[in-house]
């Protein structure tokens, strides 16, 4: 579309300057040709610096000079035959004659072959930048993913072994409860969506389902009470990503101590 509009806006302006100057209407078939020239031209210009924008600098730049230097020849040379053939039919260029049109043609090509450029190494970059923000993304949802899955041994193990205990002394209604929160809460963190964000209500209950099981662990040592901001009830956060603070919480201040331990979490908006 930009090679199009470019050299229909030559044409035009080119055709008007013709006019402009008293070179009549057959000036029309000489500038069709010259387009046409240039037009073709920088397609195959455009196939050349498609592999040539990839590689090492100094190939880049001396080979896209050589490629801009013939290709302002070639041009020169059927836009001075168009005209001579055209307005002089009687003189016919020769030799030297052919590359008078260069120095115009040269700055022609050149500007084009800077707007090419210019315009494919911002694509690049946009490409390139859309490139790390997926790769950041993939990074974020793995750790996400690595928390998710990083329940933390010792409460896996030392659930079960209650609910072993519990089995044992022949206490299976609470065996049967502590494994059936158990449950519920290795579905949730497991087999939920790993990139989904749930609202902090929603990650409550979820740490209620786990305050529950270790309640039955501690019994008496652990008492727990939420207190939330009606404000930030339904903000979103991504899953799990409270409850590795009450794990720790537990771990290393209920767990070591002989009497309980009272810890409030206030979440504001």
């Amino acid at each position: 579309m930009l090679q199009s509009a470019g050299w229909a806006g030559y044409f035009i302006l080119r055709l008007f300057g013709g006019l402009a100057n008293a070179m009549g209407l057959l000036f029309i078939v000489p500038t069709a040709l010259s387009t046409a020239t240039g037009y073709s031209l920088t397609l195959l210009m455009a196939a050349i610096f498609r592999r040539l924008i990839r590689a090492r600098p100094i190939w880049t730049w001396s080979l896209s000079i050589l490629v801009l230097v013939i290709a302002s020849g070639i041009f020169s040379m059927i836009e001075v035959w168009a005209h001579a053939t055209f307005y002089r039919p009687g003189t016919q260029p020769a030799g030297i004659e052919f590359l008078g049109a260069i120095l115009l043609d040269f700055v022609l090509l050149l500007a084009w072959s800077a707007l090419y450029y210019g315009i494919n190494y911002y694509l690049l970059l946009e490409e390139q930048s859309d490139r790390l923000a997926r790769l950041e993304n993939q990074a974020a949802s793995a750790q996400l993913e690595m928390l998710r899955y990083q329940l933390n041994p010792h409460f896996l193990f030392n659930t079960l072994n209650s609910i072993s205990t519990l089995v044992l002394l022949k206490q299976t209604d609470r065996a049967n409860a502590m494994l059936s929160r158990l449950a519920s809460f290795l579905r949730y963190t497991i087999v939920g969506d790993q990139e989904a964000q749930n609202t902090i209500a929603q990650e409550v209950e979820t740490l209620k389902l786990y305050l529950e099981i270790e309640k039955m662990r501690f019994e008496d040592r652990l008492r727990s009470r939420f207190e939330i901001d009606p404000g930030v009830a339904q903000a979103r956060i991504p899953a799990l990503l409270l409850q590795p603070i009450v794990e720790n919480a537990i771990k290393y201040a209920v767990t070591p101590a002989g009497g309980g331990r009272r810890h409030q979490y206030r979440l504001r908006s």
